[in-house]
């Protein structure tokens, strides 16, 4: 069928026929400002990302009158692939306010009051959903964005032993796990063990695994996310070696390979998953030094990456992820959960300058000195507005 429709106008020049698209004609047939208050605040309500209601509410007086302003905690909105992930702290924990800051937009700062967390630690982020941790072995998931909470069994052991925890998958997912990690000395006293912690969702207890690591020089496990890909959880030590624990059969292997002569045991890496490939971002004293490596699984080793092409990176010590850039100003960066002093902008590292920068404010170094950052109640976060169905860890969906 051809959807084109002619329209003949004169001009100075006499007649002009002109060929348009049937969604041309549709779209120049009834421009926004002609559209009705209430025809306006539908399509605004029910079309609009939550942060897009917001910033078209502000636009203008108009737009206020027709536009009640609603709670970031309303469903009519829900994730966005298009939004920014967000950088959530709390300054002291024992308090309720919560910063949420957008890089996206200029580092808008949000100020949410979450009484659910005082007194809680944030141990891990995915999906919108936070892993946190209260007292010694208390733990259960929790969204700010929707406050919906998911408890959870109690740890059998310390939480603060921990040097790494992560979760697989939304915990409102039937095939969520959670895994963490610790090294612990042996029975013998002459050696170390490798500790390994697992819960499935449905399960009301966790399993536990050991490990002989007679050689820690080999394997140092890193206070660090690990990564779950392919069915498999992967843990980084300070030489950038990994370590990699099976689901299937409970294993647990040291890879062979060497290491990047590049890494020290004096400074972090951090693992990120990335456009289906494992990617390591290296660390030098106080930032001066930022590398990437991709990890080469045939010949097991790390390659330099010099370029992230449309990617960015998010990492920090309690979520490491990738996006796609929702723009181009946004791509190929490394985003870090530090702001600088100067206007508390969020410092990003750019591939491109080999520098570090922050939106909205003219910041340029080559380090971390004149940030903070690296707080104990900090993470990244994916913008989640999505109700769960089942808040009941032990009865998982269908």
């Amino acid at each position: 069928m051809d959807n084109r429709t002619n329209r003949t106008g004169n001009d100075k020049n006499g007649d002009q026929r002109e060929t348009l698209t049937r969604g041309e004609v549709q779209g120049a047939a009834i421009p926004w400002n002609v559209l009705n208050a209430d025809m306006v605040g539908l399509i605004a309500k029910n079309y609009l990302h939550r942060l897009d209601y917001i910033h078209f509410r502000l636009a203008s007086k108009a737009n206020r009158d027709v536009m009640p302003m609603v709670k970031l905690t309303s469903s009519c909105t829900t994730r966005c692939t298009d939004l920014s992930p967000w950088l959530v702290f709390s300054r002291d924990k024992c308090h309720d306010v919560y910063n949420f800051v957008n890089p996206m937009h200029n580092n808008e700062n949000y100020l949410m009051h979450l009484p659910d967390l005082v007194g809680a630690t944030i141990r891990f982020q995915k999906g919108g959903w936070l892993l946190m941790s209260k007292g010694l072995t208390s733990i259960f998931f929790y969204n700010p964005f929707t406050r919906e909470k998911i408890n959870l069994p109690d740890l059998p052991v310390d939480m603060y032993s921990f040097s790494g925890i992560t979760f697989s998958s939304s915990p409102t997912s039937s095939d969520c796990i959670i895994f963490a990690i610790e090294q612990m000395p042996a029975s013998d006293g002459m050696s170390n063990e490798i500790y390994i912690y697992f819960i499935t969702r449905g399960a009301a207890l966790w399993s536990i695994c050991n490990f002989p690591n007679p050689n820690t020089e080999k394997f140092m496990p890193l206070h660090n996310t690990p990564v779950f890909y392919n069915g498999v959880f992967y843990c980084v030590d300070y030489n950038g070696t990994l370590g990699v624990f099976n689901l299937e059969d409970c294993s647990w292997k040291v890879l062979e390979k060497p290491p990047h002569q590049q890494f020290s045991g004096m400074y972090p890496s951090f693992l990120v998953e990335c456009a289906g490939q494992i990617l390591l971002v290296n660390l030098g004293h106080l930032g001066a030094s930022v590398r990437v490596y991709r990890l080469d699984f045939l010949k097991m080793e790390w390659d330099v990456v010099g370029n992230l092409g449309k990617h960015m990176l998010f990492i920090g010590y309690t979520s490491c992820f990738s996006a796609i850039a929702p723009n181009r100003r946004m791509e190929n960066k490394i985003y870090f959960p530090r702001l600088c002093l100067n206007g508390e902008g969020i410092l990003f590292y750019s591939l491109e300058t080999g520098n570090y920068h922050s939106f909205g404010i003219q910041h340029s170094a080559n380090n971390f000195y004149d940030t903070e950052g690296w707080y104990t109640n900090c993470t990244w976060i994916e913008p989640n507005w999505s109700k769960a169905q089942v808040l009941d860890w032990l009865n998982p969906p269908l």
